[in-house]
Formats: structure tokens, sequence, C-alpha cells
């Protein structure tokens, strides 16, 4: 094991992305001449601020850290140099040069899906295969169930309620494929106040229409509307259950590439 790989800080950064949070992982990835640490050392800060391994400690890790905070902030990564003097300021005498990398890790996208039937459970498939994570809502317990849902967290509640006490960021994604078009509406009106990247709701144009004609009685705006991708799916002549959840798969990773219906 190299120096500075701290046995646990693997396992907590895996723990930290599955529970949904960034975390900010900083390497050395080189070290010239006297430096505290070897390259292999890393410093792991969590989405709390806590810390965990070093990179050297003193004034040095400091700069580091604060680097650290502005990608938990933005995202990204940076290739830091770190210099130590001869003048022993940072504790041990040290003449040497470290390179940090220092990359923020985001948590796996989730999408949640509001209904389970034939195209919900063929896209919770492809969103699987892609490392989403997904949410499952429907209030039939025989269809969201954990032998057609694998690795899926259900939540067997009224559409009503479905993302009542959910917490939202643009990463998250919602489709609406329910089995009537009045819980399609009712889910809509839901995530539409919710900072979710991506909504998208099955239904014909005319369907469609005829919900946006509602909303926008009750008082929703353009700038609203527009972020419900609807029809949902990349224009690819769908028609099975399969075909529409691919192209419901291929819209997510487009909008979230930035995108959009390309």
């Amino acid at each position: 094991m190299a120096e500075g790989a701290d046995p646990d800080l693997f396992e907590e950064l895996v723990a930290r992305r599955q529970a949904g949070e960034r975390v900010v992982l900083a390497t050395v990835v080189a070290a010239h001449g006297s430096t505290p640490r070897a390259a292999g050392a890393r410093l792991l800060l969590r989405a709390d601020g806590s810390t965990l391994g070093s990179v050297g400690g003193g004034v040095r890790e400091a700069e580091v850290l604060a680097a650290a905070r502005e990608l938990q902030a933005e995202g990204g990564s940076r290739l830091l140099q770190v210099t130590y003097s001869e003048a022993g300021a940072d504790g041990p005498l040290c003449g040497g040069r470290m390179e940090v990398f220092v990359e923020a890790i985001d948590p796996p996208r989730r999408v949640v899906i509001a209904g389970a039937g034939h195209v919900g459970h063929a896209l919770h498939q492809f969103l699987r295969l892609l490392g989403m994570h997904t949410v499952v809502i429907d209030p039939r317990p025989e269809y969201a169930s954990p032998e057609r849902f694998p690795g899926a967290r259900l939540r067997v509640v009224p559409f009503e309620e479905a993302l009542a006490g959910m917490a939202f960021t643009p990463r998250d994604g919602v489709v609406i494929v329910t089995q009537g078009h009045r819980h399609d509406e009712v889910v809509l009106r839901q995530a539409l106040a919710t900072p979710a990247g991506y909504i998208g709701m099955i239904g014909s144009r005319r369907k469609v229409a005829e919900v946006f004609l509602r909303l926008r009685r009750d008082g929703f705006g353009e700038e609203e509307l527009g972020r419900v991708h609807a029809p949902v799916g990349l224009p690819i002549d769908a028609e099975t259950p399969a075909e529409i959840a691919l192209a419901i798969a291929a819209q997510i990773v487009a909008t979230f590439r930035g995108r959009g219906n390309d």
C-alpha cells in the first residue's frame, strides 16, 4: 500500500458518495526533495467539513484544504504545486515540492421514477446500467416490489404524496410515467416545486397541452413549464416500453451533459 493510503479512506469515500454527498479527495501525485509526505498520501474532505487522512499538515495542508473547500462548492478538479521552504516554518525542516491533485467526487445521479409499470420497469434497468440510483414510487405494492426493481429505493405511497419529504438538487431527475393522466399531473406539480435538473412526463402532445393549460391557469409560468420534457424522451419513434425507456434514459444523459433535446 502506498504511503498515506489510509485503509479506511476509500471505504469512507464510497460510503459518503453512496449517501449522496459530494466529497473532495486530495492526492499527492509527485514529491520532489524533502517533503512531509510521499506520493500516494491522501486527504478526504467530507461534506460536513471534517477530514480524513493527511497530505502533510501545517500551513501547506491548509492551502490544500482551502482549494478543496472551493471545489466542494463548485465541483471540478485542480493540480496544486505545494512548496516547502528550508526555513522550517511548516514544522520539520523541508525543502521540497509536492504536486497535489484535488478533485471533487460527486455522488451518483438519482432519478425518481413515478410509476412502476412497464416503462418504469424498463427505465430502472437502463438507469442501473448507467450507474444512476433510482427511487421508484407507486401506490401498488405488487408493482413497486424489490423483485421487479432490484437495487431501487421503493416508496409505496399515493401519488399525491410522491415527493413529500424528499430533498432534491439539480443533479436529480424526475420521470413521470404513472398509469393515469391525473396522477401524472399530480406528480408534475410536485416536481416543479423542486430544483430537479431533469423533469420528464409521458403522454401524447394533446394530453401534455391539456395539462400545461391547467397549470398556466393555476399560475405556472412559461419558464417553469419549459423545464418539463414532455412528451418525454428523445424523438426516436419509440413504441414499446423498452424503446420508450431507452429514449428517456438517453434524454436524461443528454440533459445532464448540457445537450437537452439534441
